[in-house]
């Protein structure tokens, strides 16, 4: 057997098998990777749909927290102003009686 006629016959039979293979599954690959982005997209249109609303829930009750908060925090104030007030007004008092 020749083995400088087998060379070249093995180099044209992987080099027609690369090319064929390119040109049948190129098309397959390439409609394979537009459903798997196009699939992706719509999970990711849905996530997001369920994420905003979500989301628009949690800031609804974090604002209704904070405006609670803040009741609370005008209340004790104006508790502990009306304390200092009424300490301060008896001990000038006790001064004056003295």
């Amino acid at each position: 057997m020749d083995w400088d006629a087998i060379a070249p016959m093995i180099v044209f039979v992987t080099l027609t098998l690369s090319v064929a293979g390119v040109l049948i599954l190129r098309p397959l690959v390439k409609r394979l990777g537009d459903l798997i982005e196009i699939t992706g997209r719509d999970r990711r249109a849905q996530v997001g749909g369920n994420d905003f609303e979500r989301l628009t829930q949690v800031v609804g009750r974090l604002t209704d927290r904070i405006e609670s908060l803040e009741t609370r925090q005008e209340f004790a104030e104006r508790l502990l102003t009306a304390q200092k007030e009424g300490s301060a007004e008896a001990q000038t008092s006790k001064r004056e009686g003295l």
